[in-house]
């Protein structure tokens, strides 16, 4: 079967991602991306702009109304985001939703989705579990994969859909079928029935404790999600000031964090992950070359400063609003504000 893959994102201040994100997507094999630019000071849209004049297969949304709309009527806008692109997928036979800190990876990096779709035809959707980047400090602005990488398991999943009658809606990191359709799911190669009364938790997002000890301890799956949500401590912490609009939580800051420090939900032990030298720099010349064809070298530059400014603005919001560090402690741990 020939596939037609559809990925889709929100995206809140994140110009400075928005280049890497797009290239790396495109690069592993999705054929469209859609994004929902809100609530945005940044240079998001100008990126997507020049991107867009070379590739007409990213699509991107001023999403401003469908965001207070979706307040006003309380609905997640996220939700709402991904509805509303799950209703406009006519020429897509699979979907997926990603966070712009999220990197779909293969491990070896040498199949396409489009293989992996097609080798694995039968199955309704494919999950990925998440692993997140190392919470020790980095270089501002790192390649998300490098030669060697130190990752860690989590307890989430997301997954990509085939899109058929059984398909009724997006949920943040699946999708909800129709009561009536027996759903086959692969994790890693392995059916599972994601099932908050057999081995999956909240809303089929989060996998047991149980079916994640069965995995190996030394090695991620084929496939994986890595979920970027340290990179360095200057990143991390302009990262709390895009807070949690998305979903109706008008607080300052983005409180499900819990600072650059392990998980706590799921503590575990590193993965050492090495791909190919060889790949990680045809990959890294890829995103250059990327970066030139659409010229978007001053808006990188235009972007990063951005980031760098919203430290700031966290300082001020410290300075002015003190009790905020002893309220939401946890976020702050492990950085400067601990």
């Amino acid at each position: 079967m020939k596939t037609n893959t559809k990925l889709i994102a929100i995206a809140k201040n994140e110009a400075a991602y928005l280049p890497q994100w797009i290239y790396h997507h495109f690069l592993i094999g999705f054929d469209e991306i859609e994004i929902y630019i809100n609530d945005t000071t940044d240079n998001s849209v100008a990126i997507c702009e020049k991107i867009q004049k070379n590739y007409s297969n990213i699509t991107f949304h001023l999403a401003d109304k469908l965001r207070l709309d979706s307040i006003k009527e309380n609905r997640s806008f996220q939700i709402s985001a991904y509805n509303n692109s799950l209703h406009h997928s006519s020429n897509s036979t699979h979907l997926m939703a990603l966070d712009l800190d999220e990197y779909l990876i293969c491990k070896s990096m040498n199949e396409s989705l489009q293989s992996l779709l097609e080798r694995q035809s039968s199955p309704d959707c494919l999950s990925f579990l998440w692993y997140s980047d190392d919470y020790s400090s980095k270089k501002s602005f790192s390649h998300p994969l490098q030669s060697e990488n130190t990752i860690y398991r989590m307890d989430h999943v997301k997954t990509i859909s085939k899109l058929s009658r059984k398909v009724h809606s997006c949920s943040h990191h699946n999708f909800i079928y129709k009561k009536e359709e027996r759903v086959i799911n692969l994790l890693g190669g392995t059916i599972i029935r994601l099932d908050d009364n057999i081995n999956t938790q909240s809303r089929r997002s989060k996998l047991t404790k149980h079916q994640l000890n069965a995995l190996s301890a030394e090695s991620t799956e084929p496939w994986f999600v890595l979920h970027c949500i340290y990179k360095s401590e200057e990143e991390y912490l302009a990262s709390l000031c895009r807070g949690r609009g998305h979903n109706n939580d008008q607080r300052p800051l983005k409180v499900n964090r819990w600072g650059m420090s392990p998980y706590p939900f799921y503590p575990q032990k590193p993965i050492h992950w090495h791909p190919s030298k060889t790949r990680i720099d045809q990959y890294k010349i890829g995103f250059e070359n990327f970066i030139q064809e659409n010229r978007l070298t001053e808006e990188m530059h235009i972007a990063r400063n951005f980031l760098k400014e919203s430290t700031n603005f966290l300082a001020d919001l410290l300075r002015d609003q003190p009790h905020l560090r002893n309220d939401h402690k946890k976020i702050f741990a492990g950085t400067k504000y601990a």
